[in-house]
C-alpha cells in the first residue's frame, strides 16, 4: 500500500527548506542585495571606462599646449582668473 503524502520525509525536508529561504526577509534580502552588488559592479566597470577615457582627452589637451589655451580664448572668451578683457570698437571709416 502506498504510504500518504504527509508521511514522505523528503516533502518534508523540502517544505522545511522553502521556509528557511523563502519564508524569512532575509534570504530574500540576500538574493537583491546579490543583484543590486551585480549592477553596482557592472556600472563601476563602465565609470572606469569612461574616466579612463576622459583622462586620456585630460591628457591630449595639456599636450595640445598653447594653441588650445588660444583657441579657447579667442572662440570662448575664456579669461583666467583675475585677468581683465578690455574691448575696444574698431575703428571707423570716416574720411578726412
Amino acid at each position: 500500500m502506498k504510504e500518504p503524502w504527509w508521511r514522505r520525509p523528503w516533502l518534508w525536508a523540502a517544505v522545511a527548506l522553502a521556509a528557511v529561504f523563502f519564508g524569512n526577509s532575509g534570504f530574500r534580502k540576500l538574493v537583491s542585495r546579490g543583484w543590486e552588488l551585480h549592477k553596482l559592479r557592472r556600472e563601476l566597470a563602465e565609470l572606469k571606462t569612461e574616466q579612463a577615457g576622459l583622462e586620456r582627452r585630460i591628457q591630449n589637451a595639456r599636450a595640445a599646449g598653447p594653441e588650445l589655451e588660444q583657441a579657447a580664448r579667442r572662440e570662448l572668451d575664456y579669461l583666467k582668473p583675475g585677468e581683465i578683457e578690455y574691448r575696444f570698437p574698431p575703428p571707423s571709416k570716416s574720411k578726412k
